[in-house]
């Protein structure tokens, strides 16, 4: 589903906090938080104490980390976002290309990154630190993009290039031939400079509910296009 809906500075702000703490394997002080999302440490920990008070937060040693709430409200829901690609067959992706194989959901107007393969440690460390990324600025977000309805897929558009109508058109127009071909590729260097991804929709109960993608040095994924393509399908 798109995502036209207009942000709350609260709810962004609370959205900010627990993603923050779920990509810190030991947990940020309430110091390091308002760092992380540039705001007052009195304000942000308002909204730390109250997400403690429910379980979305746990403290230890001064440190905040994930609380059990998350999860619970995920098994309950029995809501798992792919279920078709385990960790074990992204592994075994990157294992027969070679190259780093990433999955990647819609979030709000984001593509996110949820689990990954084959990275070395460069690429692991930017891939934690920036594990969303806005639809149009990826492979994955892209393929993720291009499957949503017309009047979502304009609103995402808009808002990434307001009055450039050129710039506009020109991914409307590429995001047709992706729908065409089946698979995007975009140069990676948001992330890491000379490197490009590979991605192609995942496909459950016949709707999109992922892209799942291979990254590697530009040159080496555009000579191995057309096999890089077929690994991804047969694992899609």
């Amino acid at each position: 589903m798109g995502n036209s809906r207009q942000h709350h500075r609260t709810v962004d702000r609370v959205a900010s906090i627990l993603e923050a703490v779920a990509n810190s394997a030991s947990g940020l002080t309430l110091t390091q938080l308002a760092a992380r999302l540039d705001a007052p440490v009195s304000s942000v920990q308002k909204l730390v104490n109250g997400l403690a008070a429910v379980g979305y937060l746990d403290e230890q040693d001064r440190r905040f980390v994930l609380g059990p709430a998350p999860h619970v409200l995920t098994v309950r829901s029995g809501r798992v976002p792919v279920r078709s690609i385990p960790h074990a067959s992204l592994a075994a992706l990157a294992s027969a290309s070679g190259c780093a194989a990433l999955l990647a959901v819609q979030v709000g107007d984001s593509a996110v990154y949820v689990d990954w393969a084959g990275t070395d440690e460069p690429f692991d460390y930017a891939l934690s630190r920036s594990l969303r990324s806005a639809l149009p600025h990826t492979a994955s977000g892209r393929v993720l993009l291009a499957s949503l309805p017309e009047a979502s897929r304009r609103a995402v558009v808009a808002h990434e290039f307001g009055a450039d109508t050129r710039a506009a058109v020109d991914l409307l127009a590429t995001l047709s031939t992706l729908r065409t071909e089946g698979y995007a590729l975009v140069d990676s260097g948001h992330v890491l400079e000379t490197m490009a991804a590979v991605a192609v929709p995942v496909i459950e109960s016949d709707r999109v509910v992922a892209a799942l993608a291979l990254s590697a040095p530009s040159q080496l994924v555009t000579q191995r296009l057309p096999e890089l393509v077929g690994l991804l399908r047969n694992r899609g």
